[in-house]
C-alpha cells in the first residue's frame, strides 16, 4: 500500500507505526551504519543528466512520503544515519539553477520548499524518531519571503541537533537562494563522535571548509544535488564526477575522516585516505538500489577532543594565513563576502 503524508500525518498523530523500527533502547555506539541516498525525489526528470523541466512539476507532499519509506527502509537494514542529496526536498533544479531559466518555475518551486514547523518538516522528525535513526535531509529551505539552501542534523529522539544554510550558494544559485551565515559552520558530537556538514562547492571554498574542519570531524557528511558517471559527454564541468568526487577525496584527506557523498546517480563513500570505500555508479537502477550502505568503527570516536592546537586546520595556521597575505591585494571586503538576501516576491514580480 503506498501512503499518501495524510496518513503518515494520522498515523503518526494517533500512535499508529508504518513499519517495524529496529532500533532498541540499548544502542550500541561502536559501529556506526550510514545509510546514503541515491534515489531521485518526487518528479524529478531521470535519467540524471536529463534537465528538461516542460510540465514537469515539484512536489514536495510526494517527496517527503518517498523520504519516509527510504527513512524506514534504512533503519529495517540496520542504519543508524540516513543521509540526502542536496536540495532533494523538492529536487534541485538541474538546468534551470538561475533567476532566468527559472522563472517559470519558481512559484511551483517556492510553494514546494519546506517550512520548519510544518507538517511535512514534521512528518521527517516523526519518521526520525520512529525509526529511531539520525537523519540529514537537505532542502530548499523557506524562511518568509527568502529560501535558502540548507541542511540538517536530526537525532533519533527528533532533536534538530544543527539548522544551517549554504553559506554562498554557487554561480545562478545566487540568484534564487540568500546566503547563510558563518555561525552554521558547526561540528556536532554525538554518541559515535564528531559529525560535520557541507554542501556541494562549499566543499572547494577555505571560508567553509576551514572553520568545519578545525572542528575534529570523526564523520563529513556531503550533500552533493547530482552526480553522474565519470566519462559522461553531456555533463559540464561543474558537474562532472571527476570534479566534485576530487573536492570530496581532499577535504576528506585535510580532514582526517571518512565522508558519505550523498547525492543522486553516483554515490560512495570515501575513508579519511581519500580512496573510495564502496562506490555505486549512476547507471545502476534505482528501484534496486534507492540507498547506500557503509559501515566502520566507532569505538572511543565520541571522546575526540573538539580542536588539535597542531592541526593544519587551527588558529595558528590561519594566523600564518593572515600574515602571509600578498601584500599588494589591496585589503578591501568586496562584494562577495556581504551577506545576499534574495526576495522571492521581486523575482516573482520581474518574471511577471
Amino acid at each position: 500500500m503506498r501512503l499518501t503524508l495524510l496518513s503518515i500525518l494520522l498515523g503518526t498523530a494517533l500512535g499508529i507505526h508504518h513499519g517495524q523500527s529496529t532500533a532498541t533502547s540499548s544502542t550500541k555506539y561502536n559501529n556506526l551504519t550510514v545509510a546514503i541516498v541515491r534515489a531521485p525525489p518526487a518528479n524529478w526528470p531521470l535519467p540524471v543528466m536529463n534537465k528538461n523541466w516542460t510540465d514537469v512539476k515539484f512536489d514536495l507532499n510526494q517527496t517527503v512520503v518517498k523520504a519516509t519509506h527510504l527513512i524506514e527502509d534504512a533503519a529495517n537494514a540496520g542504519a543508524n544515519l540516513v543521509v540526502f542529496p542536496e536540495l532533494w526536498f523538492p529536487g534541485y533544479p538541474k538546468g534551470i539553477a538561475d533567476s532566468t531559466s527559472m522563472k517559470d518555475h519558481i512559484k511551483n518551486y517556492f510553494d514546494n520548499s519546506l517550512v520548519v514547523g510544518s507538517p511535512q518538516w514534521d512528518t521527517l522528525i516523526a519518521a526520525a524518531k520512529h525509526n529511531r535513526v539520525y537523519i540529514v535531509p537537505a532542502f530548499s529551505h523557506r524562511e518568509d519571503d527568502l529560501i535558502y539552501m540548507a541542511q540538517a542534523l536530526i537525532s533519533p529522539e527528533g532533536e534538530v541537533l544543527l539548522l544551517r544554510h549554504k553559506l554562498r550558494p554557487s554561480g545562478g544559485e545566487r540568484e534564487i537562494w540568500s546566503d547563510g551565515t558563518i555561525d552554521d559552520l558547526k561540528v556536532i558530537a554525538t554518541p559515535y563522535g564528531r559529525w560535520g556538514l557541507l554542501e556541494c562547492w562549499e566543499h572547494f571554498h577555505p571560508a567553509m571548509t576551514f572553520n568545519v574542519q578545525s572542528q575534529k570531524e570523526t564523520l563529513h557528511i556531503a550533500s552533493w544535488p547530482f552526480t553522474p558517471n565519470e566519462g559522461d559527454s553531456d555533463a559540464l564541468p561543474f558537474e562532472a564526477a571527476e570534479v566534485n568526487v576530487a573536492a570530496a577525496r581532499t577535504y576528506a584527506v585535510n580532514t582526517g575522516a571518512p565522508l558519505a557523498f550523498a547525492s543522486v546517480g553516483n554515490v560512495r563513500f570515501i575513508g579519511s585516505d581519500g580512496l573510495d570505500g564502496k562506490v555505486v555508479n549512476a547507471s545502476v537502477s534505482f528501484e534496486d538500489v534507492p540507498l547506500v550502505y557503509a559501515s566502520f568503527n566507532t569505538t572511543g570516536l565520541a571522546a575526540t577532543a573538539p580542536y588539535d592546537a597542531d592541526a593544519e586546520q587551527s588558529w595558528g595556521i590561519l594566523g600564518q594565513i593572515n600574515a602571509g597575505f600578498p601584500s599588494y591585494i589591496p585589503n578591501v571586503l568586496g562584494k562577495l563576502v556581504p551577506r545576499k538576501k534574495i526576495s522571492i516576491s521581486k523575482l516573482l514580480a520581474r518574471a511577471g
